[in-house]
């Protein structure tokens, strides 16, 4: 593990496994933690342009050891960067062909890129989806950061109640868990699970995944059977997984639950915490970078600001100050050299806090504003209502439609409309036709085929305040 994380100490991953490394780590110096930051800018400035043709060109040419202020160094987008795929990594046996060629086959799934990397897709709600390469360097601190910085002191409290609850997996000697997720594409959350598994045989054998797409009937039932000790999802199936407790059609005993992919309000996390008995571990990663930051016991998010440089922007790219929203944020991950992120335009809108964190950790703090999707609450026949993530719903008409830009907008309880953005089709008809189809079937497989389908003439349109596309909306109850 040292020698993947770069010059980090083998020390430093012993301490995951510590209930005193998380505040440890998070008490270190500040003016040591700055100077190994900019030790690792450095670096990965100097691997950039070293290696990246489309880097050498974005920066431009400076002589000697030269090399400009952080500051000054231009912004890249999503766009920009797929645009020069081929010149971005840093790895010339990286192409664009070959990377499509693999993301095409969905048995490789969780499987390494050359035997060495992994790959990670992400929505395309600007238009185009993004294709994230990561290194072994990079896939350690991933997994080291989420191993020693979650806070897991409510979760050892109730260890050995668990151990004898059933919740554990061969021997007793793994607790089990599960993922309900997208499980249909090379998305970060599911290939990073699949990969962790395959890589330690007990884990995997103590490790379940159930798709976000099943009826809930379906997820809640198998669940169920499996009895995990830990749960990760997307808040808004946890917060629907918690309805299904409460009603009694679910008796899980979790010891910890895990949420991310979305906002979760304090409120929203409560209630999913006193349904369930357990804490509701929250995190802030991206398919660019896996771990971003971590949620501390009071409900902030810690920037991981060994490892992630996070410039909260106006619209302009211009800093903004602690205690005023973002507009976007300037990214750069410190632990990916095979496809540099530098100054990288995400379009999350964050608040830095400004004064120290209840919590005791220095790291800075901040709070995001997480996708504004609705969870849709039709009606079947019957009249009972039928709650749909809106992450399974946009899930199925990416994968299934190839739709990356669409809005769907719940206008009643047994109506949906559909917006489309198909400027870039060749075949526009044909494109709502395969969209409405793929959601009809969606819909039927949840027990609702008699929902009203159309399609909106109308442009999807974005938020107004955050510039944002939300892509589930309930117009109506």
């Amino acid at each position: 593990m040292a020698a993947l994380v770069h010059d980090e100490p083998w020390v430093d991953w012993m301490q995951s496994w510590s209930p005193a490394g998380w505040l440890g780590m998070a008490n270190r110096a500040p003016a040591a933690s700055a100077d190994l930051v900019r030790r690792r800018q450095r670096d990965l400035l100097e691997h950039a342009r070293a290696h990246s043709q489309f880097y050498r060109r974005h920066h431009g040419r400076h002589p000697g050891a030269l090399m400009p202020a952080w500051q000054d160094l231009p912004p890249v987008d999503k766009t920009t960067l797929m645009a020069n795929f081929d010149q971005w990594v840093t790895d010339p046996a990286i192409t664009r062909a070959g990377v499509e060629d693999f993301l095409a086959d969905r048995s490789r799934i969780g499987e390494d890129f050359l035997r060495r990397y992994a790959i990670w897709t992400s929505s395309g709600t600007s238009g185009e989806p993004g294709i994230f390469i990561q290194d072994s360097g990079a896939l350690a601190v991933y997994t080291s950061l989420l191993e020693s910085r979650m806070d897991r002191r409510f979760a050892t409290q109730r260890w050995w109640p668990m151990a004898a609850s059933g919740a554990f997996g061969p021997w007793g000697l793994q607790p089990r868990s599960a993922l309900v997720a997208a499980l249909d594409g090379h998305y970060a959350s599911v290939s990073f699970w699949r990969r962790q598994c395959r890589f330690n045989p007990v884990s995997g054998s103590a490790s379940r995944a159930f798709s976000v797409t099943q009826p809930i009937e379906e997820i809640c039932a198998g669940l169920q059977e499996w009895r995990p000790a830990f749960l990760a999802s997307y808040p808004s199936m946890l917060a629907e997984l918690a309805r299904q407790q409460q009603a009694g059609r679910l008796r899980l005993t979790p010891l910890a639950l895990w949420a991310g992919g979305e906002g979760l309000p304090a409120s929203t996390r409560d209630w999913i915490e006193s349904v369930f008995g357990a804490p509701v571990i929250n995190d802030y990663g991206a398919s660019e970078c896996l771990s971003i930051a971590f949620e501390c016991p009071h409900g902030r998010m810690h920037l991981n600001d060994d490892w992630v440089v996070m410039e909260p922007v106006d619209a302009d790219d211009r800093p903004v100050e602690p205690g005023t929203p973002s507009k976007a944020v300037l990214l750069t991950n410190l632990a990916n050299r095979v496809q540099p992120l530098i100054r990288y335009r995400l379009g999350d809108s964050v608040t830095m806090h400004p004064d120290d964190c209840p919590c005791g950790n220095h790291r800075p703090s901040f709070t995001i504003e997480g996708r504004g999707d609705d969870t849709l609450r039709l009606r079947d026949a019957r009249s009972a209502e039928v709650r749909l993530s809106p992450l399974a719903v946009t899930t199925v008409l990416e994968e299934g439609a190839d739709l990356h830009r669409f809005q769907l907008l719940q206008t009643s309880a047994d109506a949906l409309s559909l917006r489309l953005d198909d400027s870039l089709s060749s075949d526009p008809a044909r494109l709502r036709e395969r969209a409405l189809a793929v959601l009809r079937d969606y819909l039927r497989r949840q027990g609702l085929p008699e929902i009203k389908l159309s399609v909106d003439a109308a442009p999807p349109s974005v938020d107004p305040a955050s510039g944002k596309l939300r892509q589930v909306i309930v117009m109506a109850d």
